[in-house]
């Protein structure tokens, strides 16, 4: 009697099974899927079923916006539970519709809604204008302040127009069409317009003008037969070498020259290990009958903002320069043209950046599709060296190679954005050794 009861219960259990895993792959609970309308990844999150004989869920994915069903959906990936609720995707830029797909023990499946997501990965565009602009951009009462913007993908969320500091424009005023230059005090600065793009890529378009409201100060020169008349210290570049003005120098001019045009930077191509690099920089003179010199700044940390802002690398008529740098740092050039009067040009700046001689792999920006080998060029003297890699924000790993060299752990590769640094320990005798400045930072995606 006994036995038969157990065969009864156990009939009962299999029956309630099965009739449980016929209707267990149901779809999503509200929230099925959520993320943000324009993403650069998409982060997509929902709720797992509720169904506790769901075994799998499935990331689906169709170009455009959703249909119902989704049409020319495929899967992307698959999760082998029920309990995961967060897939990052990096498609490419455009519009796609996603979905999610739950599967039970006895092979059932049910598909939540989908969700439309526009990702991109590309900046916008923008430009900046200012009207009435004299030569050298000097730039008098109230003018006016334009720009443009766009973006093909993802669409414009911000154009903001400011006027700031040179350098750093984007942490100044707002101006809105009319810039009434006699509020500030006489100077060069830069105006900039800030676009800032739906899945939050920012643009910055700058323009560097001189107000000059001011009256001048006429400028005494006395009258000497033979010897060069030197215009006073208060005009004399960042060397403090004063600028002699010539005999035939215009009386009364106060129009600056032009900035020198056409600048470039020519490295050697050895890429022999060394401390420095021997750079040399060209331009183009202004074509005025009365250039005095050109003096050209390098400042290592910000582009310069005056001749005193940096140090003195040339002061000529010449049309080159040459200067070094350390492998995978940057410099910032100014270059500013005197005419006889002492006037002096609005500044000519480039970048150098030299982070280049100092390659990590892989390339920034690369798509993987197995664990990669992070590499990087050896550095002399170093015991070991600091391997860390963020994804998607977040540090997961932290490596101590002896080589240059570290293979990403398999386990820890999911979908998203990775960042990751490289630090060395150098070598000090007997003492313990210590870090170095940074080797380098890149960025990898891998979509699982």
């Amino acid at each position: 009697m006994v036995r038969r009861s157990t065969l009864v219960t156990l009939a009962v259990a299999v029956a309630a099974a099965w009739t449980a895993s016929a209707q267990a792959a149901t779809a999503p609970s509200a929230p099925s899927l959520a993320s943000a309308q324009y993403a650069s990844p998409a982060v997509l999150q929902w709720t797992p079923g509720a169904d506790l004989l769901n075994v799998s869920q499935t990331v689906y994915r169709a170009p455009g916006a959703c249909t119902d069903p989704p049409a020319a959906s495929i899967p992307v990936h698959t999760y082998d539970d029920n309990t995961t609720a967060q897939h990052f995707a990096v498609p490419g830029d455009g519009t796609w519709c996603f979905s999610i797909s739950a599967s039970d023990v006895a092979g059932g499946t049910a598909s939540g809604p989908g969700l439309a997501v526009t990702i991109d990965t590309t900046p916008p565009t923008a430009t900046v204008a200012v009207s009435n602009q004299a030569p050298g951009g000097v730039v008098q009462g109230t003018v006016r302040v334009s720009g443009t913007s766009s973006d093909a993908v993802s669409g414009v969320a911000a154009s903001t127009l400011r006027v700031g500091p040179v350098g750093a424009c984007p942490t100044g005023t707002t101006v809105r069409g009319s810039w009434n230059t006699t509020s500030y005090t006489d100077g060069s600065y830069d105006v900039c317009n800030t676009v800032t793009d739906r899945a939050g890529y920012t643009t910055t378009a700058t323009l560097t003008v001189t107000v000059a409201n001011a009256a001048p100060i006429p400028v005494p020169v006395p009258v000497i037969e033979n010897p060069p008349v030197i215009i006073g210290p208060a005009l004399a570049p960042a060397s403090n070498a004063p600028i002699i003005a010539a005999p035939n120098a215009p009386a009364g001019d106060k129009g600056a020259p032009g900035a020198p045009t056409k600048l470039a930077v020519l490295q050697p191509r050895s890429r022999k290990r060394t401390r420095s690099i021997p750079l040399t920089l060209r331009w183009v003179n202004p074509a005025v009958q009365d250039l005095a010199r050109v003096v050209v700044i390098l400042n290592l940390k910000h582009a310069p903002r005056s001749t005193g802002d940096g140090s003195v690398v040339y002061s000529g008529l010449g049309t080159s320069a040459a200067f070094t740098l350390r492998p995978g740092k940057s410099g910032y050039v100014a270059l500013y043209a005197y005419d006889r009067s002492g006037n002096v040009s609005r500044p000519a700046r480039h970048t150098v950046s030299l982070a280049g001689l100092i390659p990590l792999r892989p390339l920034t920006g690369s798509r993987v599709t197995a664990p990669p080998l992070l590499s990087w060029t050896a550095k002399s003297g170093t015991a070991y060296y600091n391997v860390q890699i963020f994804r998607n924000g977040k540090r997961i790993v932290v490596g101590w190679p002896s080589a240059a060299s570290y293979r990403m752990p398999a386990k820890l590769l999911e979908s998203g954005i990775y960042t990751w640094f490289v630090w060395p320990a150098i070598r000090h005798g007997s003492a313990p050794p210590t870090f170095g400045d940074l080797i380098g930072r890149a960025t990898f995606v891998y979509q699982g």
